[in-house]
């Protein structure tokens, strides 16, 4: 069985569970530096680029750190940012409660006639319109998230001229408005960050990223906001409940039988 998935796992990701059961197994501690490049290449019998992709993968994971003109290091891997999938937060109380401050730098805000794609998400009419915001947000000094939103005008103009780059959103229209946020919908995929959002998280481009899409209703079931969100992998990530299966099974017509052979 093992011979037959090193045939079929990828030479790279098989340099990469050793290098992992080595470092659990404390064969470099902390703080230690890693065979370079070549010598890992010796040791496991394959091309630099194989090399790289494992230790590329160890570093996205906060395992290693790449000192420049020194080498390559164990590091302390730092616990990742966690956000319950199950609940709308804002990202200004999802810092405070990881003990972080948050920022925020606008690159764009403006009120815009949206495209045929926003208009039709937000159930908007043609002669409405939407204002549209991209925000870089930082836990700290650390950039986390790029959000792409687009808000209803009619809910939205009321806080336009508030500090949305010291406040949050959602506190400001809590605080300033009548307006209730109700439920949310949202998707979660992988995606590769492009040279121009690499630069803006301080990452390297192609890094894997966290694509969120998320369309909130409010209280009243009228929509309020269409936003696609951008999360660092290696500092940010979901945690999502799952319901046992007895809790959902009495929704089959029939139990579920498994019937021996000759009965």
């Amino acid at each position: 069985m093992n011979s037959d998935r090193n045939l079929l796992t990828p030479k790279y990701y098989l340099i990469y569970e050793e290098l992992c059961r080595q470092f659990e197994a404390g064969k470099y501690p902390v703080g230690t530096k890693i065979p370079s490049e070549s010598e890992l290449c010796e040791i496991h019998g394959v091309s630099r680029g194989t090399v790289r992709e494992a230790v590329k993968l160890l570093i996205q994971q906060g395992v290693l750190t790449r000192e420049r003109g020194r080498g390559t290091f164990v590091t302390e891997k730092e616990d990742k940012i966690a956000q319950d999938a199950q609940r709308l937060i804002g990202f200004t109380e999802l810092m405070q409660q990881h003990g972080k401050k948050a920022h925020a730098k606008i690159f764009r805000r403006e009120t815009v006639k949206p495209n045929s794609r926003i208009q039709r998400l937000l159930e908007l009419k043609s002669s409405e319109k939407v204002v549209e915001i991209e925000r870089l947000r930082f836990g700290d000094d650390e950039p986390l998230i790029i959000e792409r939103s687009y808000y209803v005008y009619g809910y939205f103009y009321q806080i336009l001229e508030f500090d949305l780059e010291k406040e949050s959103i959602y506190e400001v229209l809590h605080r300033e408005t009548d307006v209730r946020l109700g439920e949310a919908h949202q998707t979660i995929e992988a995606v590769k960050a492009t040279p121009e959002d690499a630069k803006m998280l301080r990452i390297p481009p192609g890094d894997p990223l966290l694509l969120i899409k998320r369309l909130i209703r409010t209280k009243d079931d009228r929509l309020f906001q269409y936003t696609e969100d951008l999360y660092r992998s290696d500092r940010l990530n979901f945690k999502i409940h799952t319901q046992s299966y007895d809790e959902y099974q009495h929704d089959f017509k029939t139990p579920l039988r498994i019937q021996a052979r000759g009965e």
